[in-house]
């Protein structure tokens, strides 16, 4: 008796091609979100890095404005700051071309007192579910 090889046929393809469709349908929203996530949390740590920098300016000059050296921010945001003598707000905008655009979390703040913000947050999300505190 002689055995052929008959491989797959269209169906069996069709169906697996299918299933494959069907995970990453349900799968990339959750990805999705986890990336946004990794990108909130970097523009966190970056906020934090440029107010110590402002408080260390401060500690050696008494004032925080003309402070050099600050981070005008990265891919997903641009930091613009608000710097007086004794008080500063830094704001950390999602840019329009950018995956972030359109976040829940919007606008990042963070000011000379250690307050943390945001700015147009959507609705049932805080601050806190923002900065991962």
């Amino acid at each position: 008796m002689r055995r052929s090889n008959q491989g797959f046929t269209l169906i069996e393809i069709m169906i697996v091609i299918a299933i494959i469709g069907l995970v990453v349908t349900l799968s990339l929203p959750s990805i999705t979100e986890y990336v946004k996530k990794t990108h909130r949390t970097q523009i966190a740590g970056l906020l934090s890095e440029q107010a110590q920098s402002l408080e260390r300016f401060h500690s050696k000059g008494g004032v925080y404005s003309n402070a050099p050296g600050l981070s005008a921010g990265n891919d997903d945001y641009s930091i613009t700051p608000v710097l007086a003598d004794q008080s500063f707000t830094l704001t950390a905008t999602p840019k329009s071309e950018s995956m972030m655009a359109g976040d829940k979390c919007g606008e990042f703040t963070l000011s000379h007192t250690g307050a943390m913000g945001n700015n147009n947050l959507a609705d049932g999300v805080t601050s806190k579910d923002c900065w991962g505190r």
